[in-house]
């Protein structure tokens, strides 16, 4: 996205109409005619800088089930819909995103429409189409995750008042939805180069939607069930057919050997793993981002406000927002391959530790990369989630932040005295001891981390999940075992943790939690897979509370609830089709999705 930024000026230069500071927020074909838009490369590169705002990538600005939302608020991400951090909640349905997709989808389609009429060579015109074509998969798969099948729309809609005036179509079946997601990619990847600029889409990025895209769909018809005739859920005849398109896809961008896994911090696991997330520009891993910096807009975003640690929070405060369970912990592995259950024992016969890092020793490496765990140190501060103290078998517990305990007085206090030790830490909440680092700002000091100062971009396809989407794909298609072995081998390799020598779907389906963990993938994961309801119900967070032993001068942990239950039901594998929509004069809607 950061290169769109020049064409915009061009086009301010050149007096094609006024700059100013919402430029990008208004729709195209009200400022030039096809014929300006479509013979001035520079136009029409603005034009798709508008195409590329609106895509709805689940990214920094993605809150509460809603695009375009505060960037970064934090405590509505898909990962607190799932068991990946601790400020859970069930995951939102959002009416408004039904009307911003389709007043998306007018443009591209607007485009495609007047692109077709103009005169320009051939070859470009494939090009720009191509390239809209993808936008509007994008956008089509967004809807179909939500909702199953929607009304489909090649031509533009009228726009009266911010509405979709015409946008009265029955629903299509869900399959076909995903078959025009298939068809507008398979055109992107046939009329797209090879490369683009940083944040376009080219022949790999359309891979890599087609990957993605069609390994959901081969789920839903593998896993799920079909109601309403079709509106939800896909016949499982489909199946291979979409898992063979997600393999095909997969299988093309590794064979072509254009993007390589991340390994620029060899000898540093852990590191090598954080950067991927922040060192974008270059990054050989990166198939496609979002630029979060670019100057058209001064588009920012506040991921580090809200993600950092209570004990270095900003001036302006916040923090805390993305907190990892226990849970998700847990799923990591140590780096021999043995599962990743943390050794703390029980309250009647503790593990003791002289330092808080030794419990969490010989980890994944991802983890550290993902994870600020609590002893671990962070833009110079030691972060740490500590509970009370046990002194003579008696536990005492703290109220408030970077408390003491006077060993003469036997009780908490506020400040150090003669005889004390600390007694809390660097937490509000007792059970908080993981902070999430992934996307954080490694470099940004902490006094500056304020609202809309965050400029990382978001990685939205890499080659890793690329990886997981062939190995998943072969597995469901009964390749052979070594095609998928040999494909989360990679990923557990660079990550510095011993190979599997077998694989399965459970194994499979672990790595991706952990290699994919807070990307807003593993929510869409449990959806497809149907397996949302079995992972939750009456399902509550968990953390840890740590304890300073005074008499042994060490530390014991304990794992305590830390949350609100979560339950999903058979519904939630569907949003329901917005009320508004279905309650407008002569809807052809119908009443919506099952269980509402």
């Amino acid at each position: 996205m950061k290169s769109l930024k020049k064409y915009v000026i061009l086009l301010c230069i050149s007096g094609l109409y006024a700059c100013n500071d919402s430029l990008l927020d208004k729709r195209p074909v009200d400022l030039l005619t096809p014929e300006q838009v479509y013979n001035s490369p520079e136009a029409v590169e603005a034009y798709f800088a508008t195409l590329y705002k609106d895509l709805p990538i689940e990214d920094f600005s993605f809150c509460n089930g809603r695009f375009g939302e505060f960037p970064a608020n934090g405590d509505g991400y898909t990962s607190n819909w799932t068991w990946e951090t601790t400020n859970s909640t069930n995951a939102s349905n959002n009416d408004e995103n039904w009307g911003k997709l389709y007043r998306a989808i007018r443009n591209v389609n607007t485009f495609i429409k007047e692109i077709a009429t103009v005169n320009i060579p051939e070859a470009t015109k494939n090009t720009y189409t191509a390239e809209a074509k993808f936008v509007r998969a994008y956008y089509y798969q967004e809807l179909v995750k939500f909702w199953g099948g929607v009304p489909i729309l090649l031509e533009p809609q009228t726009i009266t008042n911010g509405n979709t005036a015409d946008l009265n179509l029955p629903r299509s079946k869900e399959a076909e939805v995903w078959d025009l997601v298939k068809s507008d990619l398979d055109f992107a990847v046939a009329n797209l180069p090879a490369t683009s600029v940083y944040g376009r889409a080219n022949k790999y990025v359309a891979l890599a939607l087609l990957s993605r895209t069609m390994l959901h769909a081969g789920s839903i018809a593998k896993f799920g069930t079909v109601q309403l005739e079709g509106l939800v859920g896909i016949d499982p005849a489909k199946a291979n057919g979409y898992l063979q398109a997600s393999y095909d896809a997969s299988k093309k961008i590794i064979d072509d050997g254009k993007y390589s896994l991340f390994n620029k911090y060899p000898t540093d696991k852990a590191q090598n793993f954080q950067m991927l997330f922040y060192e974008l520009q270059g990054n050989s891993e990166a198939i496609f981002c979002k630029g979060w910096d670019y100057e058209s807009t001064r588009r920012t975003h506040s991921q580090d406000l809200m993600a950092l640690p209570v004990v270095i929070q900003s001036p302006i405060g916040y923090a805390n927002r993305m907190t990892p369970t226990l849970d998700m912990v847990e799923r990591f592995d140590y780096v021999d391959g043995t599962p990743g259950t943390l050794n703390i024992g029980t309250p009647t016969a503790y593990v003791h530790y002289k330092s808080l890092q030794d419990v969490f020793k010989n980890k994944d490496p991802r983890f550290f990369g993902s994870v600020i765990s609590t002893g671990s140190p962070f833009k110079g501060t030691e972060i740490t989630g500590q509970r009370g103290v046990i002194y003579n078998g008696v536990k005492y517990n703290g109220t408030a932040l970077n408390q003491y305990f006077d060993i003469d007085k036997k009780q908490i206090v506020a400040a150090p005295t003669a005889n004390s030790v600390r007694a809390t830490g660097n937490s509000n909440n007792g059970a908080v001891t993981f902070w999430q680092k992934k996307f954080l700002d490694p470099a940004r000091p902490a006094n500056l981390c304020v609202d809309w100062s965050s400029e990382t971009d978001w990685l939205d396809m890499r080659l890793g999940e690329v990886l997981l989407n062939y190995a998943e794909s072969a597995f469901e298609l009964e390749k052979p075992a070594s095609e998928a072995l040999n494909a989360i081998n990679q990923l557990r390799t660079r990550a510095g943790v011993a190979p599997l020598t077998t694989i399965d779907r459970d194994k499979i389906r672990k790595e991706r939690s952990v290699e994919l963990a807070f990307e807003n993938r593993t929510f869409w994961d449990l959806r497809r897979w149907r397996t949302l309801t079995t992972e939750f119900s009456g399902w509550i967070p968990t953390g840890l509370y740590i304890y300073y032993d005074v008499n042994a001068r060490d530390y014991v942990l304990e794992k305590t609830p830390n949350g609100g239950g979560k339950t999903y039901q058979a519904k939630d594998y569907y949003f329901q089709i917005p009320a508004a929509e279905r309650s407008k004069a002569g809807s052809k809607l119908g009443n919506g999705n099952p269980g509402y």
